[in-house]
């Protein structure tokens, strides 16, 4: 039985609000500061160094969106990761990812246990030496 999943539920004018707030942010963060982060390097740059003209706001965003643009095309040749699905892994590759999932399950199991156990040690340390102090006050 299946049963319906909302994913973003947007309910009023308050919800209308949180997506307007949320894309202003993200343009503010990933499309404006950049655009003026570049223009003042820009201008900074060919005001100080290169007789180059000084350039605005507009100018600035273009000058990021080539630079993004850039970056992109560059990193696009090489792949930083590659997955296979489980129908391409041959029973051998199975069985070895099998043991790893299996032997990192067993390491967080332990890894928890002796976290336990360290803070039962940590607890009972405490309550002694809170027992001593009172013991001496008395």
């Amino acid at each position: 039985m299946r049963k319906k999943a909302k994913i973003i539920e947007i309910r009023g004018l308050r919800g209308i609000f949180m997506v307007a707030f949320v894309a202003v942010c993200l343009g503010a963060g990933f499309i404006v500061f950049p655009a003026k982060v570049a223009a003042a390097a820009w201008n900074y740059l060919a005001f100080n160094y290169l007789p180059l003209p000084e350039i605005c706001f507009w100018q600035g965003l273009l000058l990021w969106a080539g630079i993004a643009l850039s970056v992109y095309i560059i990193n696009t040749k090489s792949t930083m990761l590659s997955f296979k699905s489980t129908s391409q892994l041959s029973d051998e590759e199975m069985k070895t990812l099998m043991e790893r999932i299996k032997i990192q399950a067993e390491a967080r199991r332990l890894n928890s246990i002796i976290m336990k156990e360290q803070q039962e040690k940590s607890e009972d340390a405490e309550k002694i030496e809170n027992k001593d102090i009172s013991e001496k006050h008395s």
